[in-house]
C-alpha cells in the first residue's frame, strides 16, 4: 500500500514538474510522443512522453483493479483510454472496472470498443460474458462462450465463463 501511495506521490510530482519543462523546451509537443503502445521516444528528452504515462496509469489501474479499488481504476483507466483509443487492453480493464462498480452501461461500451479493436480479444469476451450474466442476458452470455470455443479451445477464459454459465 505504500508503495502505491510513494508511486501516486511521484507521478504527481513528475506531472507537476513536467508541464513547465514541456511549455518552455518544446516547440512541439507532438515531437516528443512515441507512436508505439507503451514504448519509449527516440528523442533525448527530460519530459515523459505521452505513452509512458499511460503505461504508468494503466499499471496503476491493473493493482488498483487486483485490489478491488475500482472506482480508482475507473478513473486510471479512463484518461489510458482517452491518450490511447485504440488499446483494447485498456478498455478492457476499463470495462471490468465499471462491471465491479455496477456501471453496466459504461461496462458494456468499454467492451464493445476493445471488441471492436480486437474481435478475437480473448479477456474482453470472457469479461463481456460475465458481464452478460449480471444482467442476465444468458443467451449473450453463451454466444460469448461459443466464440471463446472456436478461438481458444478450452483455455481458462472459456472454462471460467463456461463454468458460470453452467452454476446459473
Amino acid at each position: 500500500m505504500l508503495r502505491l501511495i510513494a508511486s501516486g506521490l511521484t507521478a504527481l510530482v513528475l506531472s507537476l514538474t513536467a508541464v513547465p519543462a514541456l511549455a518552455v523546451g518544446s516547440d512541439s509537443d507532438s515531437d516528443n510522443k512515441s507512436t508505439s503502445s507503451y514504448g519509449s521516444s527516440d528523442r533525448d528528452s527530460t519530459v515523459e512522453t505521452e505513452t509512458e504515462d499511460a503505461a504508468e496509469l494503466y499499471a496503476e489501474a491493473l493493482e488498483y483493479n487486483e485490489l478491488g479499488w475500482f472506482r480508482m481504476a475507473v478513473s486510471n483507466l479512463r484518461t489510458v483510454t482517452q491518450m490511447e483509443p485504440r488499446n483494447a487492453d485498456a478498455w478492457n480493464e476499463l470495462g471490468f472496472a465499471y462491471r465491479n462498480v455496477e456501471n453496466y452501461r459504461q461496462s458494456a461500451r468499454a467492451y464493445e470498443r476493445a471488441l471492436s479493436l480486437d474481435p478475437t480479444h480473448l479477456g474482453a469476451l470472457n469479461y463481456q460474458g460475465f458481464m452478460f450474466l449480471e444482467t442476465d442476458k444468458v443467451d449473450a452470455a453463451r454466444n460469448n462462450l461459443a466464440q471463446l470455443k472456436s478461438l481458444c479451445g478450452s483455455c481458462e477464459a472459456y472454462r471460467s465463463l463456461r463454468d458460470a454459465l453452467s452454476a446459473r
